[in-house]
């Protein structure tokens, strides 16, 4: 859909997604989970090769953050990089042995926010 500007011009209009109610609680409970894993993190102290495990589980709760955001602005970016990333830190937490079995979770969270896939928008 097209509308004019003050100038005349042609102007796309952004069409905006309804947000249902339980994505945007899953999203605000998973940038806590994220909060809490990362000052919970750098309280703990880590010796030898363990002392890399916190700046890498930073980087992968930042991308946590990331795919949540798009998740919770209903682009379609957000719920395919949301499993991907959730992979990536089942990864790293068995590389390091802090893996436990409620990580598992978050694909069961990726399998809900891909039925909303064709409610949300397509980024240029």
């Amino acid at each position: 859909m097209y509308t004019k500007d003050h100038l005349g011009y042609k102007r796309r209009l952004k069409k905006k997604s309804k947000r249902p109610v339980s994505i945007t609680v899953i999203c605000m409970l998973l940038v806590l989970w994220g909060l809490y894993n990362l000052v919970s993190m750098y309280i703990n102290v880590y010796q030898g090769i363990f002392t890399i495990y916190p700046a890498i589980n930073a980087l992968m709760i930042v991308f946590l953050f990331v795919s949540v955001s798009g998740v919770w602005s209903m682009e379609r970016w957000g719920p395919v990089t949301f499993p991907i990333v959730v992979l990536l830190k089942i990864v790293v937490d068995l590389i390091f042995g802090f893996y436990t079995n409620w990580y598992l979770l978050g694909f069961v969270l990726s399998v809900y926010f891909l039925r909303f896939y064709g409610k949300m928008r397509h980024t240029e």
